[in-house]
């Protein structure tokens, strides 16, 4: 396995995680705590800088399905 191939694996493990616990959170900020402990799953990535702008973004998309207008 190279090394990029490693990276991305690591970050779709992050991604999996956050995909399974963002429903169980009742605020975004509950959301980032949680996903702090997984944080070293994005060393390498482009998220791995911009840790809570990549999860405000999966939170605005998975809760904006339930906004009423």
């Amino acid at each position: 396995m190279g090394m990029s191939s490693y990276i991305l694996d690591r970050e779709e493990q992050f991604w999996d995680k956050a995909n399974t616990v963002i429903g169980e959170c009742e605020h975004f900020h509950e959301f980032v705590a949680h996903m702090k402990r997984h944080r070293d799953l994005l060393q390498g990535t482009g998220d791995e800088d911009h840790f809570e702008d990549a999860l405000a973004v999966a939170w605005d998309e998975k809760w904006s399905k339930y906004a009423h207008i």
